[in-house]
């Protein structure tokens, strides 16, 4: 993955990078907030808003830290009383989110001009991004309370609706990940979680547009899964043998397993 660590005021930040966005590590952030009960800050968060990766470095010994999204960063930030909170904020979504959107990484002037002048230092920088994107099936995943299978899914969403994957996950029985890991391997989603169009076409999903930021603002794609699509998956699911089962794999053994494998996605 693609690590970087940024200084906000005598603060060492560090920031990863995973599937092309960021993420924060929380204990950097609530220190740089004023935030002393860390444990209940992050427990406050959504299962989505934060993960636990194994992140060696000379900032702590202890490998494995929570990190938080820009969802759960906000949060934090709106569960701050420092003063300091807001300037945060505003460096996060004016500089450094930015900087992220445009390059791909949190890009200094200092780390700009690098760039520009130093053909190995941006190689370098290349090929930490490329390994980013082949790792991120390996990613180490977060752990969804496994919910009972419904199988009347319009108590949940009926035809002119649609749901979050996340939603279509704890209806259908396996964690996000490993749904969206499932999708990849059967080819239904791209490598940014994004349908492909005929899958559009068809009536399985819908694409929306949801801006972020203040006064830089920025689109992100959000993928929804309608009435029509649920019941797909969960054939797919079906013929697969089962949620419960594939929900007992990892993300990597998913990916691994169905992307090697002919499965019939009519």
């Amino acid at each position: 993955m693609y690590k970087n660590i940024f200084n906000y005021q005598n603060h060492q930040v560090r920031l990863v990078i995973q599937d092309g966005e960021p993420w924060f590590v929380a204990k950097d952030v609530c220190e740089v907030l004023g935030i002393t009960n860390q444990g209940n800050a992050v427990g406050r968060l959504d299962e989505d808003e934060k993960q636990t990766i194994r992140l060696t470095d000379s900032l702590s010994r202890n490998p494995n830290m929570t990190i938080v999204n820009e969802a759960g960063l906000y949060a934090l930030i709106l569960g701050s009383r420092k003063s300091e909170a807001k300037s945060f904020k505003r460096w996060i979504t004016h500089e450094v989110i930015p900087s992220i959107r445009k390059h791909g990484a949190y890009m200094t002037s200092e780390t700009i001009e690098k760039t520009l002048s130093n053909p190995d230092f941006i190689i370098g920088l290349a090929t930490r991004l490329k390994e980013e994107q082949e790792a991120r099936a390996y990613a180490e995943e977060q752990l969804l309370l496994q919910q009972p299978k419904v199988q009347a899914h319009d108590r949940f969403i009926d035809a002119k609706n649609y749901q979050l994957m996340r939603e279509s996950g704890k209806s259908l029985g396996i964690g996000e990940k490993k749904l969206y890991a499932f999708l990849r391997a059967l080819r239904l989603l791209n490598h940014k979680n994004e349908p492909y169009q005929m899958y559009v076409n068809e009536g399985y999903f819908v694409v929306k547009q949801r801006t972020f930021g203040n006064s830089s603002l920025f689109n992100v794609p959000i993928t929804y899964v309608t009435a029509k699509g649920l019941d797909y998956i969960d054939k797919l699911l079906e013929r697969n043998g089962g949620a419960r089962h594939i929900n007992g794999m990892t993300v990597a053994q998913i990916s691994h397993y169905f992307g090697n494998k002919s499965v019939d996605i009519s």
